[in-house]
C-alpha cells in the first residue's frame, strides 16, 4: 500500500521518507524540484518567515533575488495546487490539510498520535539524495530521536525481564547507530537472560569489529567487562557438558 493510500479524499500527502512525493485523492502530482525544496523545507522547519525560506533556499542571491524567487514559487503552488500552503506578507506554511509522513514519524516517536496504536517508528531515511544543511540537519536530528525512542524500549523491556523484545529493540538501536555501546550491553544481557551465550558473543565479537574499522579502537572497559560476563556465564552453562566447554568461541 503506498503512502498516498493512507489520506482521504482531498487531503494532501506529502511524502519525504525516502525521497519527496506529492499525492492528491491518491494521484501522484509531478511538481518541480524548486518547489519540491519549498515544499521540503516548510515540512520540515514548519511556519516560517518569508526572509527565512528565501535565505535557506537561495542563499547565494540577493536578499531581493531570493524573495523574488520565494515569491514566484509560492505562486506557482497555490496556482497549480491551492489548498497546498497558506501564506501573508510575513510568513509561509503548509496548509493543516496536507499530512506529511516525517510529521508523522516524529507523532510516533513522541508518543502524542493517539490513532497510532501498534505503529512504532520506522528506520527509513529522509530526503535520500538531498545535501542542503537544513536537510542533513534533520535527518540527524531524526536519527538520534529515533535511536533514543529504540534505547528507551530495550531499556524499558530488560527491567520487565522481557528478554526477547529488549533484544529486539537493541538491534533496531543498533541498526540505527552500530557504534552504540549503551544498547549492545543491553542486547548482551538480554541474550544472557535468554541463555544465548554464543550469540551474546558474536555480538560483542562484531561490535568490536566495527569500532576497529571505523574508531581504531577495537575495546572499552565496558566491553571487556561484558565479555568477561558472558564467558563466565557460558563457562557455567558447560560446565556439566562431557569434555568440558566448547572451545571455540569461549577459548
Amino acid at each position: 500500500m503506498g503512502f498516498e493510500a493512507d489520506f482521504g479524499q482531498g487531503a494532501y500527502a506529502l511524502r519525504l521518507m525516502p525521497s519527496w512525493g506529492l499525492w492528491s485523492n491518491g494521484r501522484q502530482i509531478e511538481v518541480s524540484l524548486r518547489q519540491q525544496r519549498l515544499l521540503a523545507f516548510l515540512a520540515v522547519q514548519g511556519t516560517s518567515r518569508r526572509e527565512l525560506v528565501a535565505g535557506v533556499l537561495w542563499p547565494e542571491s540577493p536578499e531581493h533575488c531570493s524573495l523574488d524567487n520565494l515569491r514566484v514559487s509560492i505562486h506557482r503552488v497555490t496556482s497549480a495546487l491551492p489548498g497546498l500552503l497558506r501564506a501573508d506578507r510575513h510568513a509561509v506554511e503548509l496548509s493543516p490539510r496536507v499530512q506529511v509522513d516525517l510529521h508523522r514519524e516524529w507523532e510516533l516517536i513522541s508518543g502524542t498520535n493517539a490513532q497510532a496504536d501498534g505503529l512504532l517508528p520506522g528506520a527509513t531515511g529522509l530526503l535520500l539524495g538531498w545535501y542542503e544543511d537544513w536537510v542533513l540537519d534533520e535527518q540527524s536530528r531524526l536519527q538520534r530521536a529515533r535511536t533514543a525512542y529504540w534505547r528507551r524500549a530495550a531499556g524499558e523491556a530488560l527491567a520487565h525481564r522481557d528478554y526477547a523484545g529488549a533484544v529486539e529493540s537493541a538491534t533496531q538501536v543498533l541498526h540505527l547507530d552500530v557504534l552504540d555501546e549503551a544498547a549492545l550491553e543491553i542486547m548482551v544481557v538480554a541474550q544472557l537472560g535468554l541463555g544465548q551465550c554464543i550469540s551474546a558473543l558474536q555480538a560483542i565479537v562484531g561490535f568490536r569489529r566495527r569500532a576497529s574499522s571505523e574508531l581504531g579502537i577495537a575495546g572499552s572497559p565496558t566491553l571487556d567487562r561484558l565479555e568477561a560476563r558472558v564467558r563466565h556465564a557460558a563457562n557455567t552453562s558447560f560446565a556439566g557438558f562431557p569434555g568440558g566447554r566448547p572451545g571455540r568461541w569461549f577459548a
